[in-house]
């Protein structure tokens, strides 16, 4: 099994558990939805670019835009960004 397909299974869920609660700081969820189907079909530059709007629409707490941010750039999206 490729270390992508791994990857995006791990992040997948992870996405999924941060996104329902936990943490106050937390992706609105239709942005949130967007960016994981991105990630899971791994289109890289609309990943990227999606976050990037999102950021600049002010979608994405303040707290979350740089960890967001980088972590789109390497294509994934971790489960804490997931709904």
């Amino acid at each position: 099994m490729s270390w992508r397909i791994v990857s995006a299974s791990a992040c997948s869920s992870a996405l999924l558990a941060a996104g329902c609660g936990g943490g106050t700081e937390r992706l609105p969820v239709l942005t949130a939805l967007r960016l994981q189907r991105l990630a899971d079909a791994h289109e890289c530059r609309a990943l990227i670019r999606g976050a990037v709007e999102a950021v600049n629409r002010h979608d994405i707490p303040a707290a979350l835009q740089e960890r967001l941010l980088t972590e789109t750039n390497r294509c994934r999206l971790p489960s804490e960004f997931r709904p």
